[in-house]
């Protein structure tokens, strides 16, 4: 697989070691259009200490799966876990080398596509299940993960379809689905915990950065190019217009009341029965 540049450009950009949502203790006191920078990064670092307190007392070895640049490995190394890494991005691949130099193995593979020559007290997909394929994700679960060993999942999932294609709709699971595949291949839900309203900050936070520093930029940059590059601006829009006009309709993924609406953000602990 290529590099994902859109991962890329964020964790160069925010400078954090997480490529994950950020977890509010209490979200309802957060003053959105006074977040800075600094307080996402912390509240990513919330999110993975919430995260990790889910795992069961019986787990050594831990198979990070879309293990993003790091910062989850870097967690978990820190609290005792063994811990391997997977994803099939070369440049996170790149990542692992030079912060680890061999001391994480990284797997340089899809999910669906990992052939496992051990099996695993625990995998964990944080913001990793929804871009893992559902029954052939469950499948390699199974030959990964030990009999009585977890699947450790937080990720958002859909709760209401109402057929109208939403983005929010495209980017996500069926939770009934992903729960019914789960029993299907031997995985018991043992605890769950919901933590939309803990984690919609994230997404209000990054709409109202969008509001006051991107939308102003790209208005200014269209006007200037309009008044003084007049038919260079004309053949940018014929040439890239599509392409600029779907990327901004996916910036409704921002808006957190249209994110409850579809979704929900869940943690999902399973337990390998069979």
């Amino acid at each position: 697989m290529p590099i994902d540049h859109v991962l890329k450009l964020y964790s160069e950009s925010v400078r954090s070691p997480y490529l994950h949502y950020g977890f509010w203790d209490h979200p309802d006191t957060v003053k959105i259009s006074e977040l800075s920078l600094n307080e996402m990064v912390k509240a990513q670092g919330r999110y993975i200490e919430h995260l990790v307190s889910f795992i069961p007392e019986d787990v050594k070895t831990v198979l990070d799966v879309g293990a993003g640049i790091g910062g989850n490995s870097s967690y978990l190394l820190s609290k005792g876990y063994e811990v391997e890494a997977l994803s099939p991005d070369e440049y996170q691949e790149g990542v692992f080398a030079e912060k680890y130099n061999g001391k994480v193995k990284f797997h340089r593979s899809k999910f669906e596509d990992f052939e496992p020559v051990k099996q695993y007290d625990l995998v964990l997909e944080s913001e990793s299940a929804c871009y893992i394929q559902i029954e052939p994700g469950w499948k390699t679960a199974q030959k990964t993960i030990r009999n009585g060993g977890y699947l450790l999942a937080s990720d958002y999932f859909i709760h209401h379809n109402d057929g109208s294609g939403d983005w929010h709709i495209k980017a996500a699971h069926d939770e009934k689905v992903y729960m019914e595949t789960a029993d299907k291949y031997g995985f018991k839900l043992i605890k769950e915990y919901d933590q939309t309203d803990n984690t919609m900050p994230t997404l209000d936070g990054a709409k109202a950065f969008m509001e006051r520093f991107i939308y102003p930029t790209v208005e200014f940059s269209s006007n200037y190019m309009e008044k003084n590059y007049p038919f260079i601006l004309k053949a940018i829009k014929k040439a890239f217009g599509k392409k600029v006009e779907n990327k901004m309709k996916q910036f409704s993924l921002l808006e957190s009341d249209e994110f409850r609406k579809y979704k929900r953000y869940m943690i999902y602990l399973f337990q390998k029965v069979n």
